[in-house]
């Protein structure tokens, strides 16, 4: 990933967020979806919210914590692009790593959703 981030022409990227986020999505499914597997739930604890989005929009909350409706901005360029994507390639890293450095890092990712979930009035019966 970090060679990706780090040279995105030589994938054929043009930097941007989407075209990242396009790719990786791509990568994930190559992977027989298992790449991604738990990073949506992941980034919900992460964000504290966005249960309902992909793992796109989440990132963007992630990168825009301070803006109410960080989706409805319209396209990203400049130096939101750029913090959007840094953002994007951190989350993966920190996921990936917290993914790998347990023997069941997928199983307590879920586990981690799944109080999250039961914390949210919404989710009660």
């Amino acid at each position: 990933m970090a060679e990706i981030h780090r040279r995105p022409g030589s994938y054929g990227l043009d930097g941007s967020y989407r075209a990242f986020t396009t790719f990786i999505a791509g990568f994930h499914a190559g992977s027989g979806h298992t790449l991604l597997a738990g990073f949506r739930e992941w980034l919900i604890v992460q964000v504290n919210g966005g249960n309902n989005l992909v793992w796109e929009a989440l990132v963007l909350m992630l990168a825009f914590p301070t803006e109410a409706r960080p989706l409805d901005v319209g396209p990203i360029d400049g130096e939101r692009n750029g913090t959007a994507v840094a953002v994007l390639f951190r989350a993966l890293d920190q996921f990936l790593a917290h993914h790998e450095e347990h023997l069941d890092g997928l199983a307590l990712i879920y586990a981690d959703h799944a109080e999250w979930l039961q914390r949210q009035s919404w989710a009660r019966p």
